[in-house]
């Protein structure tokens, strides 16, 4: 194992480096990116890599059981969360071999620094897949929700198609005029265009005032 002076030593090298200045350099690094494939997009990377895309659809195809995405909207953030846990699989990997040759040959300058670097796309590729899940449970949270709302617009007759990002979740849990689903639905009944004719054309009604004969 290496003396803490040893690891110190291989810290302050990996810290000199600047990065590729030329233009050859700096070619070299794209396609280091892609060799690697941890910054690389889905189609740079399969494209390049026929093993890794054969692994990715058995990867989408075992989340997918799970996940259940249905519509645009939440297949587009589940294939991002697919990916994205896809690739933190490929940096524990590339960081374990890292460390196996960093730790046969400690006092090389390039093996601690290519370990910290795979860590650090790890941990970017986790903070990706945190958010694109959340962003997922979130859509279909209100998807959920949001047949309650569709089930009371029926009994009403109707039929009304509103956004997929309407947070219709927050909506009943959030919004003290708005808490049931019978209410949301009379709200959406109110955007129809049979609706807005009615407020167009009805003159409005002082409810205040009181008839007498």
């Amino acid at each position: 194992m290496s003396s803490s002076a040893q690891i110190e030593a291989n810290r302050a090298n990996a810290q000199k480096s600047t990065g590729p200045i030329t233009a050859e350099g700096r070619a070299a690094s794209s396609r280091n990116s892609v060799s690697h494939g941890l910054t690389a997009s889905p189609n740079n990377l399969f494209a390049s890599d026929t093993e890794a895309q054969a692994n990715f659809a058995q990867h989408i195809h075992k989340l997918r059981k799970e996940c259940l995405p249905e519509g645009t909207l939440e297949e587009e953030t589940f294939r991002r969360y697919a990916f994205a846990t896809f690739q933190i699989n490929r940096a524990q990997a590339l960081e374990l071999q890292a460390q196996d040759r960093w730790v046969n040959d400690p006092d090389h300058p390039k093996w601690f620094s290519q370990m910290e670097r795979f860590i650090k796309l790890g941990a970017l590729q986790e903070r990706r897949a945190d958010k694109a899940l959340n962003e997922l449970r979130k859509l279909q949270r209100d998807r959920f929700a949001a047949l309650e709302v569709q089930g009371e617009l029926y009994a009403y007759g109707k039929e009304v198609t509103f956004s997929k990002v309407l947070p219709i979740a927050d909506l009943r849990t959030h919004n003290l005029y708005k808490t049931s689903a019978g209410l949301i639905a009379i709200s959406l009944l109110a955007t129809t265009e049979e609706a807005k004719l009615i407020a167009r054309t009805k003159p409005i009604t002082d409810p205040g005032h009181i008839a007498t004969t």
